[in-house]
């Protein structure tokens, strides 16, 4: 098996670091504080918490949940991840009871022909009826003898739902549960901060915040190496730092770099087997390019490639950028870095402006 897992937790030993955010978030959600996990995209959340998960699962007194509400468009969908998740607990007692619960709200069970897991479909008798649906799955939990820990990621998600005040009446519902505590999840930086730190809105101080960063190079490279000389598998230090340096130490493009690495099959990795993962990499990525050209406005277009080519960009409005890639005037410059933050194709940091998408970046720089 490869050991650059890309898809999904495996196990510890495949797991690098975090013991500090480990401890952390067992900490808090063991002690009765719900806690806010955020990050940029591809740091590696999904699999803290899962990794999370793992550690707990020996405890018989936690009932553990996890939902990605990612791509759920309404309370219903919410409803239904919610509902289906408490199905892929295999535990009797639990299943048993959730089942039971669950008939009550008429579902429509079924098999997942992937996953081969029991999944469920709760169909409203009259529109509106999923905050109601929710509201006693949170009873449910709440009455049930276990403490359950229940992680919601890409929460922010929840701003998107077209039912007026879901936020507030998630909230009001969640404040007064004692036997539940919270994992908040969420990739937008901006939106999750201003849901938990906002003054006014609903969410405000009701969980302590986990900010996760980069992994530190010195512990992730340690990390690499060991896997590959567990694996048979032999690279310098040197061509992992430039690994790193290359994904620029991303969780998600690292591991699939690595992956990539691993899965030739040589044994001993060297610079001109990396340049030829890279040139792999380009290849994907021009059919990419193609097709951003395709959506993205011609200003668009050019704003992405001017930041790519500087890898960061500290102030898109100074006259020496605008100048140097004809990118026209500054207002159109602002209203353009605002559409591609909102799409989540360029993001801030205090050094500056730039891509989320590494290997569209190192694409880009290449041409």
């Amino acid at each position: 098996m490869n050991p650059f897992v890309i898809s999904a937790y495996k196990a510890p030993e495949f797991f690098c670091d975090r013991e500090k955010e480990t401890r952390a978030i067992i900490n808090a959600v063991t002690n009765g504080v719900n806690i806010v996990l955020y990050s940029l995209r591809r740091i590696g959340k999904t699999g803290l918490i899962r990794h999370v998960f793992h550690e707990l699962a020996a405890r018989p007194e936690l009932e553990l949940i996890y939902i990605d509400i990612y791509r759920t468009k309404n309370v219903d969908d919410f409803v239904n991840e919610l509902a289906s998740a408490m199905l892929r607990i295999d535990k009797k007692v639990w299943y048993r009871r959730v089942l039971e619960f669950l008939k009550k709200l008429r579902p429509v069970l079924s098999i997942n022909p992937v996953t081969g897991q029991m999944e469920a479909e709760i169909r409203a008798v009259s529109e509106g009826q999923g905050p109601q649906h929710l509201e006693a799955m949170l009873q449910f939990m709440e009455q049930y003898p276990s403490k359950i820990i229940l992680a919601i990621d890409e929460f922010q998600q929840i701003t998107e739902y077209p039912e007026p005040g879901f936020e507030a009446f998630l909230r009001s519902k969640i404040q007064f549960l004692n036997n539940v505590n919270f994992i908040f999840s969420g990739s937008n930086r901006r939106i999750i901060s201003s849901m938990f730190q906002d003054y006014n809105r609903p969410f405000y101080q009701s969980g302590s915040t986990l900010y996760l960063d980069k992994m530190p190079a010195d512990a992730y490279a340690a990390f690499i190496q060991q896997l590959m000389e567990r694996t048979n598998r032999k690279i310098t230090e040197e061509l992992v730092i430039k690994g790193l340096q290359w994904t620029e130490s991303f969780t998600w493009f690292t591991q699939n770099y690595f992956n990539r690495l691993w899965g030739t099959g040589v044994k001993t990795i060297t610079e001109d087997l990396m340049k030829a993962i890279e040139q792999e990499i380009f290849s994907e990525k021009e059919r990419d390019f193609v097709e951003l050209r395709n959506i993205l406005p011609e200003n668009q277009m050019q704003l992405l490639t001017a930041v790519a080519k500087e890898n960061c960009v500290q102030k898109p409005t100074a006259k020496e950028f605008l100048t140097a890639y004809k990118l026209g005037p500054a207002s159109t410059v602002n209203a353009a870095l605002r559409v591609l933050e909102q799409k989540e194709i360029i993001y801030h940091e205090q050094n500056g402006w730039q891509l989320y998408d590494v290997y569209m970046k190192r694409f880009l720089q290449a041409t």
